[in-house]
Order: structure tokens, then sequence, then C-alpha cells
């Protein structure tokens, strides 16, 4: 398995497929619809995604962000075409409300997506050891990620690997609408000592 910052505009559209796969029911109130793995190709800052590839074979995806710019940058124009005039505005507010941003020091890991046929096959693992040693190299102090309540399988695969609850903000108004009310804040120390972290598998 090869893991490199950076991937080629070939797999710009694989790469959409897996975010849409691994976040569909969070990015369909802004996206949703036919043209939703377009929309997000469009939008997509290649340079900032660490692919996990298999050959040519794109296995996984963490999309990572300093204080530089999203890794995924929505397109009002596109919005209110797809949409409509106010379903694209509406669209594009939302879009700005689940906007995380990096703090200063740390690399955050906007996303991390795996194929479902590569899953329990340690590319999670090495997608996230690829975050920590990309923070490393920029010299930043931490990584820090973001996880909903309603996905305990990922929060259960990143305390494993070493990251810890940081805090939690509560978004009972996004219930409905997104399936979660809450979001908690999961941050690595990229400076601890790793000599007996889990290893990739």
């Amino acid at each position: 398995m090869e893991i490199a910052l950076g991937l080629p505009e070939e797999a710009r559209r694989a790469a959409a497929e897996l975010y849409w796969e691994a976040f569909e029911r969070e990015l369909t109130p802004v996206v949703g619809g036919p043209h939703a793995v377009d929309t997000i190709a469009d939008g997509l800052h290649l340079d900032r995604v660490i692919g996990a590839w298999d050959g040519g074979e794109l296995l996984g995806i963490a999309a990572v962000r300093d204080r530089s710019g999203p890794v995924l940058e929505w397109d009002a124009r596109r919005l209110r075409r797809d949409f409509g005039p106010l379903r694209g505005l509406w669209r594009t507010v939302l879009s700005t409300m689940l906007d995380a941003k990096a703090r200063p020091g740390e690399l955050l890991l906007d996303s991390l997506a795996v194929s479902s046929a590569a899953r329990g096959k340690g590319v999670g693992t090495k997608l996230l050891q690829a975050t920590v040693d990309e923070a490393r190299r920029r010299g930043l102090r931490r990584v820090r990620l973001e996880v909903v309540d309603t996905n305990p399988r990922a929060r259960a695969l990143y305390e494993r690997f070493g990251f810890r609850w940081d805090r939690t903000e509560r978004t009972p108004y996004l219930r409905k609408l997104m399936g979660f009310s809450s979001v908690d804040d999961l941050v690595l120390d990229v400076r601890a000592d790793r000599a007996n972290a889990p290893r990739p598998s």
C-alpha cells in the first residue's frame, strides 16, 4: 500500500465518491441530489488530500488542512444553479456552518474516508499515521479532528490510535436536518512519545 499527500487530477472523481460515501448523511442537506459527487469533485483541493493506494486503486483518503484554507470549497454559484436562488443560498449558508477551521499550531483532519471494500484492512490507521507525520513535518503541535455523536465506530478508531477528547459542541438544531446533535473535538499531541502507540496494520 502506498500513502502520499496530494492526489493526481485523474483521481478527483474517485476521491469525491469516497467523500460522498462516507459523509452522505451530513452532506445531503448541502449537496444532496444528482449532482452531489460532481459538486464535491469540483470543490476538492487535491493537494490537501492524503491518498492510500493499492496499485491504481484509491482505497481511502485523509483530507487535512492547516490555516491556509479549506479542503472542500463550495461553489455558491453552482449551488444556486443546481438548487435555485433561495435553496442555493440556504445551502451556501449551511456549508459555511460545517466548515471547521484549523487553529494555530494544529493540523485539522477534516475527513477520513475508506472504501467499503478496503475496510478492516488497516487503511484508516495508515492514513491517521500519515496525518500525524504530516503535522510533524510542518512543525505543528497537534492533530485535531471532529467526530459526530452518531459515529461511535470512527471515534473508537481514533481513540485506539491515541486521540483524546478535548471538548464537545452541542448542535441540537442539526438533529433533524443532519442526524447528529453534538460534535466532539479529539486531539493528538504529535510531540508526545508514540513508542507505545498502536502501529498501522
